[in-house]
């Protein structure tokens, strides 16, 4: 990586004389916006694209396996679909709940390690491992479908292999979000990530309902249509520009405006890898990555807002449950129950791009809330929020209470931005690599304990009847109730007011 080190020698040697401001180039930030979310949209359509198709695929699979006709079969047509059976949907559950499980096994052994790598090599290295991974995952299930005669379902859940190139989709994200904080200034950044985060519902919306469509003529041909715009969408990624530097220089204009050091006191000399022994360097990286993850042990509040994050998979882990869920509950097919998927993506377009935006100019014009005294309360609110959705859609015996329910997870979908923002202020800027990595971890591990979690309760509420079948929603309130409470318990600082007040006078 000598690459990485030729960038950083000459910042660091002139860190205080000369500090560069990479926040003032406007362009740099558009094209690492555009990009990310070019990158993220792509995943997201791919995903919305392929979900529904991908759960016909593997109902029609299991359907198959177990010697019953698929429900394209005209025999079926008109009467009881025997795909729709307890133990038919009870092996759905579990393929599907353990695949999302080992799909995340990578992200958390290695976020971690890959954020530390990102805070010293660069993020843009990273973020291209992580893309390469996803696609050979992607990949692999797709080929496993079509061998199905040959290879046995449950091999889906092989495709984590193919994740530990990267650390897989909690990497890639925690990448595009730590590459948005290093070029957007702390007031700035919430309202970036909220757009960051309205491109990928987008996909979302579109996508879901041209599955849907597509879907007449087979799940096979938008299963892989989802595979080519993901590959389509990973290519603009090579145009992204390193942004480490910038999250060093604002570093160390920080330091020169809070402590007023000297040039002897900043500077750090940068080692080279290469020129070590194998062993010493080894035990180098160890040691740098245990001082590289102190901050996150030693501060409490930042204990707690990484594991509140846990939570946040869950809107996403219930999407191939609300399918299920739905297409079970009501009768209704695959298809059908996807575009509920595409009603809810709308309901959070109009939350990121118009409510929340609104409530930001309230809260810094009328309570005088800003940074992040402003993220503590909007996580609160949409904590509640979450909570009530979760219980609605669990509780719901008619469709129009359960689009209820959507609305109020739509409402609280802003949780998980905002309690990355106030995360985020918490930290030095060179260190937010970490914290997004630490961060993904914990979403992994959410997803870890939610997909098993949520098929064994769907298999325990199918068995006891109709009524009990949203128990991996009402599961889902309660883990909202405990982040909820954590959030509660943060305890906040000066307000970033203060500090901006602070920092002036000792600037003059």
């Amino acid at each position: 990586m000598a690459v990485a080190h030729g960038e950083t020698e000459p910042l660091l040697a002139n860190s205080i004389r000369e500090v560069p401001a990479p926040r003032d180039s406007s362009s740099k930030k558009l094209l690492v916006i555009v990009v990310c979310s070019v990158l993220i949209v792509a995943v997201d359509f791919g995903f919305f694209m392929g979900t529904a198709p991908q759960t016909a695929i593997f109902e029609e699979i299991i359907c198959r396996n177990y010697g019953l006709q698929p429900r394209t079969s005209s025999a079926t047509r008109g009467g009881v679909d025997p795909c729709k059976s307890e133990l038919v949907q009870g092996e759905l559950a579990l393929v599907l709940g353990y695949k999302d499980t080992f799909d995340v096994l990578p992200g958390i052994l290695l976020s971690l390690p890959f954020g530390v790598l990102s805070d010293h090599w660069g993020r843009k290295p990273v973020l291209c491992l992580s893309c390469l991974g996803l696609l050979l995952s992607e990949t692999w299930v797709r080929a496993v479908c079509y061998f199905a005669d040959y290879l046995p379902l449950r091999t889906v859940w092989l495709s984590g292999l193919w994740r530990m190139i990267g650390g897989g989709e909690q990497v890639a994200v925690s990448m595009c979000f730590v590459m948005i904080a290093d070029v957007f200034s702390e007031e700035e950044r919430s309202v970036a990530l909220f757009r960051l985060q309205s491109s990928a519902l987008v996909a979302e919306v579109l996508a879901t309902p041209l599955s849907a469509s597509l879907m007449t003529l087979g799940p096979a041909f938008p299963f892989v249509l989802g595979w080519v715009i993901e590959l389509a969408g990973f290519l603009p990624v090579f145009l992204l520009p390193e942004t480490l530097e910038d999250a060093k220089a604002t570093r160390l204009s920080q330091q020169k405006a809070n402590s007023n050091t000297t040039d002897s006191e900043t500077d750090i000399e940068p080692t080279d890898p290469l020129d070590k022994a194998v062993l010493p360097e080894l035990l180098r990286q160890i040691r740098e990555f245990i001082e590289s993850t102190q901050f996150i042990w030693r501060d409490w509040n930042i204990c707690l807002l990484i594991l509140t994050m846990f939570v946040g998979v869950m809107s996403r882990q219930s999407t191939n449950m609300l399918l299920q869920y739905s297409s079970k509950k009501f009768n209704w097919s695959i298809a059908r129950a996807s575009l509920l998927i595409s009603l809810r993506g709308i309901f959070q377009i109009v939350n990121f791009l118009i409510l929340m935006p609104v409530l930001t100019f309230l809260a810094a014009r009328y309570y005088n809330l800003h940074g992040k005294d402003r993220d503590y309360r909007l996580s609160q609110g949409s904590g509640i929020l979450s909570i009530i959705g979760f219980a609605v859609v669990g509780l719901a015996p008619v469709p129009v209470l359960l689009i209820c329910g959507l609305v109020f997870l739509s409402l609280g979908s802003a949780f998980m931005i905002s309690t990355r923002s106030l995360a985020t202020s918490l930290v030095v800027p060179d260190h937010v690599g970490t914290l997004y990595s630490a961060i993904g971890i914990s979403q992994s591990i959410g997803t870890f304990i939610a997909g098993p979690l949520f098929a064994y309760l769907f298999k325990l509420g199918m068995h006891l009847g109709n009524a009990w079948m949203g128990m991996p929603f009402l599961q889902g309130s309660l883990f909202y109730v405990v982040a909820t409470v954590a959030v509660w318990r943060v305890r906040m600082g000066r307000s970033t007011r203060e500090e901006e007040e602070e920092e002036q006078l000792v600037s003059e």
